[in-house]
């Protein structure tokens, strides 16, 4: 029989493909179709198991999290939470990081488009997993499976477009492996809205009721019922940005399937706990990406992208000494104040830095290193604190045993957690003119904060989704649906590449 490989290079502008294949991933052992969706077990394998490979990546702009320039960076360091600045000749990347934080990027940046070409990658591959499960007629054939699968893909790709359709507004729906890249069109971003919370909610009743974060449990990093519960709940809270009205129930859902999720998840006593390096054991996090050293092997870079080289290297790591938190993340954690919050320690190191107990100094060998949290400016070049200045990455816990800089370690990547739930579910009802205090003092006391002294407002809710998501890569939604954020820039541009073999498409206002 002839060998056949499957189907997958997504280039920038083509969107569709006909040519390479998620197979070549492992190019040792090439498959026929026979063996590769010849029986249920191989089309499990790699029709539906395979897609997963790419919610994390080792490369920039691949993966949902973990990596840079891509999903995530789009996400923060375009909004006062974090920033790159330039510290004399690091940093500045052709202005690359400042264009992100002065919102001047150009639809020609290569990081927007290869975000666009990543997240309709995995698309493309859900489209050609659903293909094979529709074709699939072998004799051991179990129907029920096969819509579970097919649902299961349905999921994952609404769960892909609500990423879409949150950055770059108005995309293509592409539902059909084979369309001819003539055929495609750009939708409106309600159409797009419309169509993931569809998907969502006919695949829901065959997606499995299991937990996505146990390694021991199949469905460990997979879309399950209550992973796609919680990007609903997203699209929800997020409709009158995607559809320009409000719609009161959609609140009203928020609600519900907060109510539903309580019933399987639960705040963690300690919040570290989430980002422990057992924090596959988490009550609290929801879909993960899985890591473990000698077996996933998703990268997560953004301490090693923010320690200052002496401190990472004290860690045993690389460091590359950027990314820092805003002045405006620090006046909103209270720091360096009697009211600073319990959780600036977990999120951040700042001041003196210490490594099992021993003080880290500077290059000279003699001086401490110090973190100058409030010295953080865009360009620091030329200044004292030029290489200290900023109060730096810390959430997850630190794997002394990681691999490649430590950037691939034991400890799972969280995309979705509890806390986030209670939190939209709190937003929820005030949107609705409800008390949202339980809530509110749920969060809090498991820091050991007091419980606010009046029922929570939208802007109490906003500055505790700051503190308690920090470096989670929620802020840049969070701005613009609590109107922190308006203008073009709202959504990015559609990719010039793209554009450019479209020549009667138009690009997103503004651009």
């Amino acid at each position: 029989m002839k060998t056949k490989k499957y189907i997958f290079c997504l280039w920038a502008t083509a969107l569709l493909m006909t040519g390479c294949s998620f197979l070549d991933e492992n190019p040792s052992s090439a498959l026929t179709e026979a063996e590769a969706f010849g029986s249920m077990t191989a089309l499990r394998n790699n029709a539906v198991l395979s897609v997963y490979i790419y919610l994390g990546g080792n490369a920039d702009s691949q993966g949902l999290q973990g990596t840079g320039r891509g999903v995530y960076d789009l996400n923060s360091l375009t909004t006062d939470e974090q920033i790159m600045p330039v510290r004399g000749g690091d940093w500045y990347d052709g202005g690359y990081w400042q264009r992100l934080h002065d919102h001047t990027w150009e639809s020609s940046d290569r990081s927007i488009r290869d975000t666009w070409d990543y997240l309709f990658k995995v698309v493309m591959l859900a489209n050609n997993g659903i293909a094979h499960i529709d074709a699939y007629h072998g004799a051991d054939a179990d129907t029920a499976l096969l819509a579970s699968y097919r649902a299961e893909l349905r999921a994952l790709r609404a769960m892909y477009y609500f990423y879409l359709l949150d950055l770059y507004g108005r995309v293509p729906v592409v539902t059909d492996a084979g369309l001819p890249s003539a055929a495609i069109t750009l939708s409106p971003r309600e159409e797009v809205y419309r169509f993931a919370v569809q998907e969502l909610r006919e695949a829901m009743p065959r997606l499995a009721y299991e937990p996505a974060n146990e390694p021991l449990g199949q469905y460990y990093g997979r879309m399950t019922y209550y992973v796609a519960a919680f990007v609903l709940m997203k699209l929800y809270l997020n409709h009158p940005v995607y559809t320009g009205v409000t719609e009161p129930q959609l609140y009203d859902s928020v609600v519900w399937y907060a109510d539903l999720l309580s019933q399987r998840y639960r705040l963690e006593e300690q919040l570290s706990t989430n980002f422990s390096l057992d924090n596959d054991r988490s009550h609290e996090n929801i879909f993960v990406i899985p890591r473990e050293v000698g077996k996933y092997t998703a990268q997560y870079r953004y301490a090693h992208r923010s320690l200052h080289y002496n401190h990472a290297a004290a860690l045993g790591m690389g460091g590359e000494n950027g990314t820092s938190a805003t002045r405006e993340t620090l006046e909103v954690f209270g720091y360096n104040t009697d009211h600073q919050d319990p959780r600036f320690d977990l999120c951040f190191y700042y001041d003196t830095v210490y490594v099992n107990g021993q003080v880290v100094c500077r290059p000279d060998g003699k001086t401490p290193l110090v973190y100058q949290a409030e010295e953080v400016a865009q360009d620091l070049s030329g200044s004292p604190y030029e290489k200290t200045a900023g109060a730096r990455f810390r959430k997850y816990e630190h794997d002394p045993n990681g691999i490649q800089d430590a950037t691939v370690g034991k400890n799972d990547i969280v995309l979705f957690r509890y806390a986030d739930v209670v939190l939209m579910r709190a937003e929820a009802l005030v949107r609705k003119g409800q008390d949202a205090s339980e809530d509110m003092t749920e969060i809090r006391s498991r820091v050991g904060l007091a419980p606010l002294p009046a029922p929570p407002t939208l802007d109490d809710i906003y500055y505790e989704r700051w503190r308690e998501l920090m470096w989670e890569g929620w802020h840049r939604n969070d701005m613009i649906r609590f109107g922190r954020w308006t203008g073009h820039t709202t959504v990015f541009p559609i990719p010039l590449d793209f554009l450019l073999l479209r020549p009667s498409f138009e690009q997103n206002e503004g651009y």
